[in-house]
């Protein structure tokens, strides 16, 4: 099992995370035919970067992302998940199954 993880800081207002679904996670909604759901942070205090949101994204294998984010999907999702940087962190988890 594979997953990118994003790490959403409190800077991300309603109207950010909106923005994120419309325009970055579609995409790989699209491919995965499947919905990406962000949950809430319920505690993380002793965190320097103060986060309140969590996206996972889980694929069988650290192959199957590689062909997915390179499919015009994935590269959407790339390309517009550059614009959120400032208010997100990423991880790549390999669980190495």
């Amino acid at each position: 099992m594979y997953k990118i993880l994003l790490m959403i800081k409190e800077t991300a207002n309603e109207e950010i995370l909106n923005s994120l679904r419309d325009n970055v996670l579609i995409h790989l909604e699209k491919a995965l035919d499947r919905k990406i759901l962000l949950g809430t942070i319920d505690g993380a205090k002793l965190n320097d970067d103060p986060y309140n949101r969590v996206c996972e994204i889980e694929f069988s294998s650290k192959y199957e992302m590689d062909k997915l984010l390179a499919s015009p999907e994935g590269k959407s999702f790339n390309r517009n998940l550059t614009s959120y940087f400032q208010h997100i962190s990423i991880f790549f988890i390999d669980y190495g199954e």
